[in-house]
């Protein structure tokens, strides 16, 4: 059954012109974006805007759409300058990705928060993390179900295959589409019981393995990238607890995302399970991951409690009061819960250290 979703809205330069701005959750110098948070439409909203990508050709065509030249330095042989650029249909100047409605998991995944580092044991798995897994609404990935049942984006799935060792492979929002060294793709599987990597067992080697192949394949079919340029990786915690898989061009520069303790080669979960017994928890359910959590994800207090975080001074009451949701708001649980990338951006796990000055 269809999972709720919220109305879709048109979006014209006349509604964003109309958003709201409150304040600045996060922003990026490495990859010159903000994340905003106001109202756009009478609701709460979360805009990403990210100057474009230029490389190649692209760089070498915007020289000769040279309108305006101001000289910032003049050192010979060292210049530095300014300069402003006819507007060129074919190259956009920003992207904008926006979240609305924006629950208060939004505003906290993209908000700037304290760290810890935290040990999660088989034990702590099976006695909290599976149980918060478990509990969550189904309506949180019911964007997810969309894709995979073909109602959502079927327009830009690149592969798509059904049954339960099925997938489906189309572009991360995190990719422009155009810039080759930037390929960042996402693989959503057809099976719903698997949540994370730690699901994983040794009869799902067919299935990783045929993402694997089937990844370099459409890779090197569309844009002609080679399946050594390609790092294939699991996110643990990921952001939505649908298994996924990341499909990274190598010289991709937002590296927040695949970091140790957090993104996972998928060479290595195969390895893994191929060295797990036939029977029994494979080896992905039995070790410990240690990993980076945010005192606002709704793990935190719990991991807290569990003496799973490591050295830390932070009081058990000050975690659960600022694991407490953020916005003013009330949450509504059937608004699903996308990122802005992959549906998927950066994770919980992920976000770049920044200021966060109101505007």
């Amino acid at each position: 059954m269809p999972s709720e979703t919220p109305a879709p809205l048109e979006i014209t330069p006349a509604l964003l012109v109309g958003f709201e701005p409150e304040r600045i959750l996060s922003e990026s110098t490495m990859t010159g974006s903000t994340f905003i948070f106001g109202t756009l439409a009478g609701q709460q909203a979360i805009i990403h805007v990210q100057k474009t990508v230029m490389v190649g050709k692209d760089a070498e065509d915007a020289l000769k759409l040279l309108e305006n030249v101001k000289l910032l330095l003049e050192n010979a042989p060292y210049y530095s300058a300014h300069v402003w650029t006819k507007a060129d249909p074919s190259n956009p100047d920003y992207i904008v990705k926006i979240i609305c409605p924006a629950t208060a998991d939004h505003i906290k995944k993209y908000s700037i928060q304290e760290r810890y580092v935290v040990r999660e044991t088989a034990e702590v798995y099976e006695q909290l993390v599976r149980p918060y897994i478990e509990e969550m609404s189904i309506s949180k990935i019911g964007w997810v179900f969309e894709i995979l049942e073909g109602r959502k984006e079927a327009e830009r799935v690149y592969y798509r295959s059904e049954g339960d060792d099925g997938f489906v492979i189309l572009p991360d929002l995190k990719w422009d589409e155009t810039t080759e060294n930037a390929l960042y793709l996402t693989c959503l599987v057809q099976d719903r019981s698997i949540k994370s990597l730690r699901d994983l067992k040794p009869s799902h080697i067919p299935l990783l393995k045929n993402i694997r192949e089937k990844a370099a394949a459409e890779a090197n079919r569309r844009f002609g990238v080679d399946a050594g340029k390609l790092r294939l990786f699991v996110h643990y915690h990921p952001t939505y607890y649908h298994f996924h898989v990341h499909i990274v061009h190598i010289r991709h520069d937002n590296l927040f995302g695949q970091v140790a303790g957090q993104a996972h080669l998928l060479d290595d979960l195969i390895s893994l399970l191929e060295l797990s017994p036939a029977d029994g928890p494979s080896l992905l359910a039995r070790k410990s991951f240690t990993y980076t959590l945010g005192v606002e994800h709704r793990l935190f207090p719990l991991m807290l409690k569990a003496g799973a975080v490591l050295g830390s001074p932070i009081t058990i009451t000050d975690a659960e009061a600022k694991a407490e949701p953020i916005s003013a708001t009330p949450v509504n649980p059937a608004v699903s819960t996308p990122s802005l990338g992959a549906a998927e951006p950066a994770t919980d796990l992920e976000v770049p250290e920044a200021k966060r000055p109101r505007i």
